[in-house]
């Protein structure tokens, strides 16, 4: 008997039609090819509907299967000469309808309308349920692409009970849950995302779908691991690329540099991350796909340029991208990426002026009316920086502030005190903590009660300001009677409470036998006096530089440093402090351009929140 599937034409045109959805879905490596011979077929006997339909599908197909676009352009023809209105029928129609969404939306099928999406679900009821879970693929897509969350929702709610029924083949049920999951993860879901790709995995595990599976495992990699697990996403994307031949789905390998190189952005690896995106693109060039379709792969190799310190070229990048033509959600988007990637340069060559802080004003605006604090998702150190900007020129403060938290960016050097600091520790003058949930201390009116041995830990830290102490001199300094090992181990236990305390296992920092409070995530006076103080005896300082930096110094300085304390490592943080803050004052009075008037009210300053700072500099 001969095999049907291999001798389609042998059938009548719709069977054969029916036919190759079967093979398609079983991943036959022959559909597409034999789909796009049908679609010519029906053409030429006037079967528009039927050619349409053939046509859309295999544009879907080959989309959402990463393919190599082998037939898409010429099947785009097909759509184009049918035109929509051959589809615009109550029954049939439906998977040309979905070829043409994802083509127009990748701005490559301009003559066919945009899809009415509650029409299309209504037509789609009276589908089989893999045809409803196909057109759900092309929505869904559409819907994320174009910001369209609530019509998301309808198409989900539609399709719950179509991917359980009996005809919905493990094919279309695993890559409407690939699709689902990408706008999931775009929309703030990343935990309802990653159900969605184990469904799609587990899926093509148990009906031997290879195709299928090495996609889920790519996007899983991609969107949700290389951030959670990166060590996990490399496996995923080196197993999965290892299945496929770079002359058939060189997408494959695309997806797999990408995880690379996202890894390597979120590491500051910018030189390895530039290199895993160029071989991205060159793979995804190599596909033959829409230009639309590579603007994440081109996206990421300007973020790397970027973070390489290559700007100009990330800047040609993002012109380049911008030129694209894309959706009008992305649009303004893109438009933002150009002016943060400029103000990053701006930031590295320290050439702030009035126009580059209004410049920043504009954008940080337009973000926050996009509703985009996770702009530059990949360089949160350069957002942070530009942030801290904003915060240090009072702009956009409390969406700055919110978008930190959201982002728990880690706090760059020279971050203001308005950055939201997981912990504020002062020690000039009176001892005080603060953290993200208020104050804390241990007689506070209104603040959390503290353990007398966490606090003693944070005085002797933030004294130092961020510098490391050793382990055995803080805990010496603590338990002065006990043995070595016994004080290791209940400074150990002590600095577990602290981090509690201070609401962030990222505040306190044990590493090399030294520990530290993290300069990313607490605020400490005597460190700000310390940077400020350097700031007045740079060498090369003007007279305009050393007056605003002892203007902030003597702010910051309310008193000697933990004036209540007579313990050894108190008395020697004071004195340092003290002798610091001296120094400075006596090198401004021998600064040209600086008035003994001047001069005289820093000193006076400093004798009234410290009386020995006076005798210090009038003795000199």
């Amino acid at each position: 008997m001969p095999n049907r599937a291999s001798e389609p034409f042998h059938l009548d045109l719709g069977d054969q039609m029916a036919e190759l959805q079967r093979c398609l879905s079983t991943e036959a490596p022959d559909a597409l090819g034999r789909l796009a011979a049908l679609a010519d077929a029906a053409l030429s006997q006037s079967n528009l509907r039927l050619a349409a339909d053939c046509a859309g599908l295999v544009v879907l197909a080959e989309h959402v299967q990463a393919a190599r676009h082998q037939h898409t352009s010429h099947m785009l023809v097909v759509l184009a000469t049918t035109g929509a209105d051959v589809a615009d029928t109550v029954f049939g129609g439906v998977l040309a309808w979905a070829g043409a969404t994802v083509a127009r939306d990748y701005n490559v099928l301009s003559s066919w309308p945009r899809a009415d999406i509650d029409l299309l679900l209504e037509r789609a009821k009276r589908s089989s349920a893999d045809v409803a879970l196909a057109l759900g693929c092309a929505l869904g897509e559409a819907c994320e692409r174009n910001g369209l969350d609530a019509e998301f929702a309808i198409v989900q709610a539609q399709l719950a009970g179509r991917e359980l029924q009996a005809d919905a083949s493990p094919f279309w049920r695993g890559y409407w849950a690939i699709t689902s999951a990408w706008h999931l993860y775009a929309f703030g879901r990343p935990d309802e995302a990653l159900k969605r790709l184990e469904v799609a995995q587990a899926l093509a595990a148990t009906h031997a779908l290879r195709g299928l599976g090495a996609t889920a495992a790519l996007q899983r990699a991609r969107v949700i691991e290389s951030e959670r697990d990166p060590a996990l996403a490399v496996r995923l994307a080196d197993a999965a690329a290892a299945q496929g031949d770079p002359s058939r789905t060189p997408l494959w390998f695309a997806d797999q540099a990408d995880v690379h190189c996202r890894i390597a952005l979120r590491c500051g690896n910018f030189h390895a991350a530039v290199g895993h995106a160029r071989r991205a693109v060159g793979f995804v060039q190599a596909a033959g796909v829409w230009p639309g379709y590579q603007t994440p792969y081109r996206l990421n190799e300007a973020y790397a340029l970027l973070g390489a310190g290559s700007v100009d070229e990330a800047l040609d990048r993002f012109h380049a991208l911008k030129e694209t033509a894309l959706p009008a959600y992305l649009v303004e988007r893109v438009r933002c990426l150009v002016d943060l990637a400029a103000l990053s340069r701006t930031d590295l060559r320290d050439d702030w002026d009035e126009n580059s802080l209004a410049r920043l004003a504009d954008v940080l605006r337009r973000l926050r009316e996009l509703e985009w604090p996770s702009a530059l998702p990949l360089l949160p150190k350069t957002m942070a920086r530009l942030l801290s900007r904003a915060l240090v020129n009072n702009i956009e403060v409390d969406w700055v502030r919110a978008t930190i938290r959201s982002r728990v960016l880690a706090a760059p050097h020279g971050a203001p005190l308005a950055w939201p600091w997981a912990a504020v520790v002062c020690v000039l003058g009176d001892f005080q903590v603060s953290t993200l949930s208020g104050p804390l201390g241990a007689g506070a009116r209104g603040a959390r009660k503290a353990a007398s041995k966490s606090l003693d830990l944070l005085r002797i830290l933030a004294a130092q300001g961020h510098d490391a102490t050793p382990v055995d001199v803080v805990a010496e300094a603590l338990w002065p009677g006990d043995g070595r090992e016994g004080r290791r181990k209940v400074l150990e236990i002590t600095v577990t409470r602290l981090r509690d305390l201070l609401g962030s296992d990222s505040t306190v920092v044990v590493s090399d036998r030294r520990v530290y409070l993290n300069p990313h995530y607490v605020w400490i006076d005597a460190q700000a006096l310390i940077d400020h103080l350097s700031d007045c005896d740079a060498v090369d300082a003007d007279s305009s530089v050393l007056t605003t930096a002892l203007d902030a110094a003597l702010a910051l300085y309310r008193g000697p440093c933990l004036a209540d304390s007579q313990e050894p490592w108190a008395c020697a943080a004071r004195e340092r402090l003290r002798s610091r803050l001296a120094a400075s004052l006596l090198r401004v009075q021998r600064q040209a351009g600086i008035s003994p008037s001047r001069c005289r009210e820093w000193t006076l300053r400093a004798a009234a929140a410290d009386p020995l700072l006076g005798s210090l500099v009038d003795a000199c």
